[in-house]
């Protein structure tokens, strides 16, 4: 079954009452994101590197919209790459000794809370890249 509008939509609470210790949006995700579409998991390749490059220059940050089209990553995962990986004003250059030092000062003051540390002290860098240097 495929939703459309010629099918009517699905009620995701109707599905999830058959499925113990399933809610709605589990249901809803699953279909969507595993049955559905076919959503790849695993390592990027270079041609989808390229397609969400052109993606978020014609569709900005509309990760939905990003996503329709890549064609084979979800919003989620779109999300994930362009900010751990492919966003040009990341800062991929080798940490310096005083960025050692100050990661590991923030560390023992605040905890391992990567995003706060990096959007405070090291703009630039993503948060994959801090917990990684840690």
């Amino acid at each position: 079954l495929i939703e459309t509008p010629q099918q009517g939509t699905i009620s995701w609470h109707k599905v999830a009452a058959y499925l113990p210790g399933r809610n709605n949006k589990d249901c809803r995700k699953r279909w969507h994101y595993s049955i559905v579409h076919t959503i790849r998991k695993g390592t990027w390749t270079p041609d989808e590197d390229q397609s969400l490059r052109q993606a978020v220059e014609k569709h900005g940050l509309r990760w939905s919209k990003v996503a329709g089209a890549v064609g084979s990553r979800n919003g989620d995962q779109c999300w994930k790459r362009w900010y751990d990986c492919l966003n040009p004003s990341i800062d991929k250059s080798p940490w310096t000794a005083a960025e050692d030092t100050e990661l590991l000062q923030q560390v023992a003051k605040h905890g391992r809370n990567w995003s706060d540390i990096v959007g405070k002290h090291f703009p630039n860098r993503t948060s994959l890249s801090a917990k990684n240097r840690y």
